[in-house]
């Protein structure tokens, strides 16, 4: 019966999960934003120009990374899968950078399978929908293993899967996928803690342990992965010291340093390319506004539209929404705060907690970190600890649902008083400010605020007349009743808020082609593209179409890359920092001598553009495309070498030397400085993200220059014998190539 009644609430949240996506089922709309490409980009305006002449209708501009990086990484990705390539190189922008480094791309997530299943729409959406069903099904299963009752377990299973940290990275389909695990992790470890059990208990745990310890790995988020491991670690300390078990402390490091080693694939590339990013270094992003969460935004545990919401256009808080909002429920908080506790399970989740909001909020003992730029955890942004802070709260709410069923409800009265105390200052504020003050931005947003009040205070007022009553039943079926009328509360609550943050896009919005992207498409590659305006073609974009850009946006960009973009829009080898790039990486001057080296064939514009090098090839609507006749071919044999010893020395030559086939690198190969005869031919045989074939006819000993960004993961050959890559022209590859005919293959790792 104990069985039954398990697999039973089982399927209620199932049904539950498959409610939310009810227009995913009933109208098949995506759980993608979508709306955003179609709706603020170029070329997509202007093909649906006609139907929408001021542009689609987006639900919520917040929600565009999931468009700009996301999927296009997972489209590139699983087109290297599908190609019989491992996933190593990604082309497509940054002039090109390790794909298998990407840990957003999730390269190497079993999960991966769904899209050679599906075709790609289907498959990241279903991607999306297992968020929720996993998170949950796996914090279910956790809380049973602790004793929690079945309505308790399936309550705190849909605040986690629902909550704000769940639904404002929803969309993102790796952020989610990364925390979903951690219950699965502390279940693992709980096998593992377990006195008095048969041997094959530890070999279960274990198995356990090392799955979803590496699955939190591959997932597609280092930052929340960390968070993850850093918190099955502190309970496996915390069990540790309850149980006194080491036995199961040997089995749970091996079964860590298993999933480490099965993980390696991913993390190392990942410990290997931040050497080269910028990123690693980056030490003054924690003093601009946003990057802790702001003490006033704590409303948002109770009220999460107080300054308003990006889907309704009337934010007007910290940027950005995602970041803070922490919302469970107002119910479920109250029950979370019920059950506060210094001991016992509930003890750790109530540490737990607490520490993540110290840690969240700015304060001298968050700032710690970033005042000594402590490797790697100076550059993480610590809102993402909301992780821990919403799981937390979604096991401390279980436990205040329990002690109420159990009838000990008296803390509760206590959390009631402190939010009701919450909800009133708020209240007070409001109306207050309209009698101090005539400022009328901040009335309006004051506005904003009042409406957004009224419906937590209705679920608060609800919940108290609830419990008012709930306490004076006696009978065991009314009681039963209560509670589920309870739980359905919590879930109009949280699935309302849920529903007016993600987007449900019509498919054909998702990646459409234009006849700017048919364009680009059918031309002879390789080449790049450049744009000057950011309406058009967002960086990251193009890759799902297998066109390469000039352009890039990633937390995680190479360093030299940046020094190059920004001296070609100086004009000049300047690289002082800061350099004004953010993860979003551009280029506007279209003058800049730099600029053919990038390989540039196309240029798009939304204005009309007079240049002796540009020649107009089409243009869709408000989008022109313009041919640029100064790039240089993505291949050449340098006519010119100059051989400098510093690297900012071969910037500078660029600059003063006249535009030609040019190569400046450290002068360490045996290379002919002499005019080219035109018997001297480089041609592309095969041009693939990991593979380059060349075939070379030279007279004398050659440099031969490769416009793709230097990686010393390259390997050479010449005729199959083993050669090397260097740096040229600062940013580039170059291969020193004997006198004779060659052929030339450069591979990935």
């Amino acid at each position: 019966m104990k069985h039954i009644r398990v697999w039973v609430f089982l399927s209620v949240f199932v049904l539950l999960v498959l409610g939310f996506f009810y227009q995913t089922l009933l109208y098949g709309k995506l759980p993608v934003p979508s709306d955003t490409l179609v709706g603020l980009y170029h070329p997509w305006r202007d093909a649906y120009a006609s139907a929408f002449p001021r542009g689609v209708p987006f639900k919520n501009f917040l929600i565009t990374d999931p468009i700009r990086q996301q999927i296009p990484w997972k489209k590139i990705v699983i087109d290297s899968w599908k190609s019989g390539q491992r996933p190593v190189w990604n082309p497509y922008s940054f002039a090109g950078v390790p794909l298998d480094a990407n840990v957003q791309a999730a390269p190497f997530y079993p999960l991966n399978l769904l899209f050679f299943l599906f075709d790609f729409p289907v498959a990241w959406t279903i991607l999306i929908i297992l968020q929720p069903f996993l998170a949950g099904i796996f914090f279910f299963l956790y809380v049973k293993r602790l004793g929690s009752s079945d309505i308790a377990s399936v309550t705190g299973a849909v605040t986690w899967a629902f909550g704000g940290f769940a639904v404002s990275w929803l969309t993102w389909g790796t952020i989610m996928h990364t925390a979903l695990w951690l219950p699965l992790l502390l279940l693992s470890i709980d096998m593992l803690f377990t006195p008095h059990k048969p041997r094959r208990y530890y070999a279960a745990g274990t198995v356990l342990l090392l799955g979803a310890a590496a699955m939190t790995v591959l997932a597609g988020h280092i930052q929340v992965a960390f968070y993850v491991l850093i918190a099955g670690f502190l309970y496996m300390l915390w069990r540790l010291k309850e149980s006194k078990n080491r036995t199961a402390l040997l089995w749970a490091v091996s079964g860590m340093g298993v999933a480490l080693i099965i993980s390696a694939v991913q993390w190392i590339p990942l410990a290997q390319f931040l050497w080269d990013s910028g990123r690693a270094a980056a030490s003054g992003s924690w003093k601009q506004a946003g990057w802790f969460l702001p003490w006033q935004h704590l409303i948002q545990f109770i009220v999460p539209d107080f300054f308003g919401n990006p889907a309704t256009l009337n934010y007007w808080g910290v940027w950005n929404y995602g970041e803070f909002v922490g919302y469970i429920g107002v119910i479920p908080l109250m029950l979370a705060i019920s059950a506060l506790s210094t001991g016992g399970i509930a003890g750790f989740f109530t540490v737990m907690m607490l520490g993540s909001m110290l840690l969240m909020l700015p304060n001298p003992v968050s700032y710690v970190p970033f005042l000594l730029r402590v490797p790697l955890i100076s550059v993480m942004q610590p809102t993402r600890l909301m992780m821990i802070a919403d799981f937390s709260l979604s096991m401390l709410a279980v436990f205040g649902l329990d002690y109420l069923l159990k009838k000990n409800g008296k803390k509760l009265k206590l959390s009631a008083f402190i939010l009701g105390a919450g909800l009133m200052i708020l209240w007070v504020v409001v109306f207050a400010t309209t009698f101090v003050t005539h400022d009328t931005v901040l009335l309006e947003n004051m506005a904003t605020a009042r409406r957004n009040l009224v419906l937590p205070t209705a679920f608060f007022a609800g919940a108290v007349g609830w419990l008012i009553i709930f306490g004076r039943i006696k009978s065991v079926v009314a009681r039963r009743a209560g509670t589920w009328l309870l739980f359905c509360f919590i879930i109009f609550d949280l699935f309302r808020f849920g529903w007016k943050f993600t987007p449900f896009t019509p498919r054909e919005y998702f990646f459409p082609t234009t006849k700017t992207i048919e364009f680009l498409v059918r031309q002879k590659k390789p080449f790049r593209v450049m744009t000057l305006d950011d309406r058009i073609l967002p960086p990251n974009v193009s890759g799902y179409y297998g066109i390469e850009t000039i352009e890039g946006y990633d937390p995680v960009a190479p360093l030299l890359y940046e020094d190059f973009l920004v001296a070609g829009e100086r004009g000049k080898a300047d690289l002082k920092r800061p350099t004004g790039y953010n993860r979003i990486y551009t280029s506007r001057n279209i003058d800049s001598v730099l600029l053919p080296y990038f390989n540039v064939r196309y240029v798009l514009s939304l204005t009309d553009l007079s240049k002796p090098f540009l020649r107009l090839v089409m243009k869709e609507g408000e989008t022109r495309v313009y041919e640029y006749a100064l790039g240089l071919p993505r291949v050449y044999l340098a006519d010119t070498v100059i051989a400098t010893k510093k690297p900012i020395d071969a910037l500078s030559v660029l600059f003063t030397e006249p535009q030609s086939l040019l190569g400046v690198y450290d002068g360490n190969a045996s290379i002919m400085n002499v005019p080219l005869a035109a018997s001297e031919t480089v041609d592309i045989i095969r041009y693939q993200p990991g593979e380059i074939r060349l075939h070379v006819n030279t007279a004398n000993p050659r440099l031969l220059v490769i416009l793709n960004r230097f990686d010393a993961n390259w390997r050479v050959t010449v005729d199959s014998k083993v050669s090397r890559a260097f740096p040229v022209n600062y940013l580039f590859t170059g291969v020193a190539v004997p006198a004779g005919t060659h052929d030339i293959r450069l591979t990935y790792r």
